[in-house]
């Protein structure tokens, strides 16, 4: 992956229904070469496609919390499908340490929220916390765009020991 395809991710990334020919333009290369580009990227699996970004609050779920589940037994029985069966339930991770799975639930009131709760309930202890502020939205790890006259960073800087 070089600069040009990385300048291609971070432009998809603000907008992934931005027109090629606008990116050509924006990068100063061919459509075709935007086209191809995007191909290679897509058939290597780095991009797996778009997703349709919700504004849940928008929507009537004000409310979004992460539960996390300590499973009676393996969480392959029943559990999964149990949370796949619940629409509220947005994403789900297996996850380390005592815990065995984490869930992130949208729901539009406190007494759906403990509905949810009650139908988990029974493959698992769970604890939840309500989100009160997202500081990071979900983002891509691509790396800032570096100038390319831009100086490298400075080495760190030792402290040495003065000999009097």
């Amino acid at each position: 992956m070089d600069a040009l395809d990385l300048q291609i991710l971070s432009s998809l990334d603000a907008d992934a229904r931005r027109p090629f020919a606008d990116l050509a333009r924006e990068l100063n290369v061919s459509q075709p070469t935007i086209a191809d580009r995007v191909q290679r990227l897509e058939a290597r699996g780095i991009i797996r496609g778009t997703m349709l970004s919700l504004d849940y609050a928008r929507l009537g779920y004000p409310i979004s919390a992460f539960i996390r589940i300590r499973a009676f037994g393996p969480k392959d029985r029943g559990l999964v499908q149990a949370m796949k069966d619940i629409p509220q339930i947005v994403e789900s991770h297996s996850v380390t340490g005592e815990d065995c799975v984490i869930a992130r639930v949208v729901v539009r009131s406190v007494d759906e929220l403990s509905a949810v709760l009650n139908r988990i309930s029974a493959f698992g202890h769970s604890s939840t916390s309500i989100i009160l502020d997202t500081l990071i939205p979900l983002r891509n790890p691509l790396p800032a765009a570096k100038p390319e006259n831009a100086a490298s960073p400075a080495a760190p800087v030792r402290a040495s020991k003065s000999r009097r």
